[in-house]
């Protein structure tokens, strides 16, 4: 008898969960979700106000998009650490990317840019050594100046 709740039990947590993550993963891609961290309020700003890629998520860039295994398994990864540093009170003042992020970011600038990239030469370079504006903190100190600029003027 107690096997047959177990199993009943299973049974409802799948379903449950079945129906749940695609809602749930969908709602984890979204910038508003990445900002949810107050850690990461600059970046989300950036994002929406830099003009250049406001129209992407976040995944768009910080996670591989060559397969969805890839995606999903470096969103657990990535995600996993974030959590935890998060509710560890561990993050640290300066956000930094790892190895394997600047790796990742620079596949997904060449796979949506292939087009202008495929003209280079220089394998060594990364597209953010020449694109500095495009960085979160580079675009959120464009904004601040433009702003102050557009505040003088009123």
């Amino acid at each position: 008898m107690k096997r047959g709740w177990i199993v009943v039990a299973v049974v409802i947590f799948i379903f449950i969960l079945a129906i749940l993550s695609p809602k749930l993963l969908a709602k984890t891609n979204t910038p508003e979700f990445c900002a949810s961290c107050h850690v990461m309020e600059e970046q989300y700003l950036t994002l929406m106000k830099g003009g250049l890629h406001n129209s992407l998520k976040c995944v768009d860039c910080h996670l591989p998009n060559n397969s969805k295994v890839s995606f999903y398994f470096w969103k657990a990864v990535d995600g996993s650490k974030d959590f935890i540093a998060f509710h560890t009170g561990s993050v640290p003042d300066q956000i930094k990317t790892s190895a394997h992020g600047k790796k990742t970011i620079q596949q997904n600038c060449i796979r949506c840019h292939e087009g202008m990239v495929s003209r280079i030469t220089i394998s060594d370079r990364k597209c953010w050594d020449c694109h500095k504006r495009i960085s979160h903190k580079q675009a959120g100190l464009r904004e601040t100046f433009k702003e102050e600029v557009f505040n003088e003027k009123i």
